[in-house]
C-alpha cells in the first residue's frame, strides 16, 4: 500500500482534521509554504491545529503589515512569549513607546564610527579562528563558533573564552526551546516540568550569571571601551536616569542571540552555494585578490568588495536565516481580499517571497550578478527582498551583519577553497533560523594549492 502524502503533487495540501496543516509544516515547512504561495496566490489560508493563519508573500501585502496598518498587528506570537522567557524586556520583546526608547539607546551600536572600530576585532579574530582550519571540517559549526566569538568580543568586550563557550550553550538551549514551542500543536505550560523547560531554566541561570558578572566588573572597573557593554553603561532615558541592570543584561542578551547564529547560518549557507557554483567562487576570489591582494582587509575595503556582497545578498535571497517572521491580528479587518478575524497569526516569509517566479527571474538559480540591475534604487520593489525584516522593527543589526559577512568572505577566499565533502546530502532545517540539517562537512584546499584565479 502506497504511503500518504503530505504534499501530492494531483492536489492541493490537504487539511487535516483538527490538525490542519500542522502534520506538513512539521515535516517540510519550506515545501509547504511555497506550495500554498502557488496554490493560492500572494495570501494563503492555512490553519495550524487550533490557529487559524494567512501566509503573506505578496510584496505590497507584506508592507501593509510591516509599514502601512501596522497598528492592526501585534508582535505578541507564541514564539514571542518565548522569546521574552529568556531575553526579557528589551528592544526584541517590548512594544510601543518602551521599543522607540530602546531603540534610541541601541541603535549608536551600530553607527558608521563604532561599525569602522569593530572591522580590526573582526579580522583579527577570523584570522585567529581561520588558522586552525584544515583537513575536512563542518563549517557550520566552526562558522557558529567563530561568529559568536565576533559578537562576545567585538560587541560586548568580552574576554574570556569559558564565558562565550557558557554563553553559546546557553544560547541554544534556549534556541531549542523556542523550536519546541514553534513545533508543537498545543504549547505546554512553562511550569511543567519538561526536558525542554528545565533546559530553558537553566539555560536562563547560565546567562544571567554571565551576563551580569560582565556588568558588575565593568560597572566596578569603570573601564570603558568602544563595545556596547560600554555604551548601554553610559546611556541614559531622556530624563537622565541610567539604564537598570536588569536592562542591559536583556539587551545583551538579545544581541548575543539575534546576532550570532543568524549570520552563521547565512555564511554557511553562502559557502556551499560557492562550493556547488566554482564559477561564481572564481569571480569572488579575483575580486578579493584585486581589492586586497595578500593584504588583510580593512573596513574601507568593504565598499569595493561589491562582488562579495552580491554573493551574500543572492544567498540570503535563497536561505535567508530568518526564514519566516508572525504578527497577531488586532482587530478583524481586511487584507489582499480576506477576511482576518482579532487573534488570527499572519506568517511573513522571506524565503517565499524570495522565490517567487512572477518576481524573481530564474527564482531557484543561485545568481549574484543579478544583483548589478537590482542594486539601483528603485529597481528592486519594497519587499520583494527582506532578509532582515522590514519596517521600523527592521534588524538593527543589518550592517554588523553585512560588515562581518563580508570580512569573512574575503578572509576565506584569501586562504583556501572549500569543497563540498561528495555524498552528503545538504537539506534546510527550517527552525528559528535555517539551518542546514545533519551540518556542512567541506574539506579545506589551502590556497596555494588551489586552482590559479583565472578565468575557466
Amino acid at each position: 500500500m502506497r504511503a500518504f502524502s503530505l504534499f501530492p503533487n494531483d492536489r492541493p495540501v490537504p487539511r487535516l482534521p483538527l490538525l490542519g496543516h500542522a502534520p506538513a509544516m512539521r515535516q517540510d515547512a519550506l515545501r509547504l509554504f511555497t506550495r500554498l504561495a502557488k496554490e493560492q496566490g500572494g495570501i494563503a489560508r492555512l490553519q495550524i491545529g487550533p490557529q487559524r493563519a494567512f501566509l503573506v508573500s505578496e510584496p505590497s501585502l507584506v508592507g501593509e503589515v510591516f509599514v502601512r496598518r501596522k497598528s492592526l498587528y501585534s508582535r505578541t506570537t507564541r514564539i514571542y512569549h518565548g522569546m521574552k522567557a529568556f531575553l526579557g524586556e528589551s528592544i526584541l520583546t517590548v512594544e510601543g513607546t518602551d521599543w522607540r526608547v530602546h531603540r534610541r539607546i541601541v541603535q549608536p551600536a551600530f553607527h558608521k564610527r563604532r561599525l569602522s572600530s569593530f572591522s580590526d576585532g573582526i579580522v583579527r579574530i577570523s584570522k585567529e579562528e581561520l588558522a586552525g582550519w584544515r583537513g575536512e571540517l563542518d563549517v557550520s559549526e566552526e562558522m557558529m563558533r567563530v561568529t559568536l566569538r565576533i559578537v562576545s568580543e567585538v560587541l560586548l568586550g568580552s574576554k574570556t573564552e569559558a564565558d562565550s563557550i557558557a554563553i553559546g550553550s546557553a544560547i541554544d538551549n534556549a534556541q531549542r526551546y523556542l523550536e519546541d514551542l514553534m513545533a508543537s500543536v498545543v504549547p505546554r505550560p512553562s511550569y511543567l516540568p519538561t526536558a525542554s523547560n528545565r533546559r530553558l531554566k537553566r539555560a536562563i541561570e547560565v546567562l544571567d550569571r554571565v551576563a551580569y558578572k560582565m556588568i558588575d566588573t565593568r560597572m566596578a572597573s569603570g573601564e570603558r571601551g568602544d563595545d556596547v557593554v560600554s555604551m548601554l553603561l553610559d546611556a541614559t532615558y531622556e530624563d537622565g536616569t541610567p539604564l537598570p541592570r536588569e536592562r542591559i543584561r536583556n539587551e545583551l542578551i538579545t544581541l548575543l542571540s539575534a546576532g550570532h547564529e543568524t549570520t552563521s547560518n547565512a555564511l554557511s549557507w553562502t559557502l556551499m552555494l560557492l562550493s556547488r557554483h566554482p564559477d561564481v567562487a572564481r569571480r569572488l576570489e579575483r575580486e578579493v585578490h584585486e581589492v586586497l591582494g595578500d593584504r588583510d582587509p580593512s573596513f574601507d575595503d568593504v565598499s569595493k568588495l561589491t562582488y562579495t556582497r552580491w554573493v551574500f545578498d543572492e544567498a540570503m535571497r535563497l536561505h535567508p536565516p530568518v526564514w519566516v517572521t508572525g504578527r497577531l491580528a488586532e482587530e478583524a479587518h481586511e487584507l489582499g481580499g480576506l477576511n482576518v478575524a482579532e487573534g488570527d497569526l499572519i506568517l511573513l516569509s522571506p524565503h517565499t517571497t524570495h522565490r517567487r517566479p512572477d518576481l524573481w527571474e530564474n527564482p531557484e538559480g543561485f545568481d549574484p550578478q543579478r544583483w548589478e540591475k537590482l542594486s539601483v534604487r528603485g529597481a528592486l520593489p519594497p519587499f520583494t527582498y527582506y532578509p532582515f525584516g522590514g519596517g521600523t522593527r527592521k534588524c538593527v543589526g543589518e550592517a554588523f551583519a553585512y560588515l562581518e559577512a563580508t570580512l569573512l568572505l574575503a578572509m576565506i577566499a584569501q586562504r583556501m577553497r572549500l569543497d563540498l565533502v561528495p555524498g552528503h546530502p545538504i537539506q534546510a532545517a527550517p527552525q528559528l533560523t535555517q539551518g542546514l540539517a545533519g551540518g556542512l562537512p567541506m574539506r579545506v584546499v589551502p590556497r596555494a594549492a588551489s586552482a590559479e584565479l583565472t578565468d575557466p
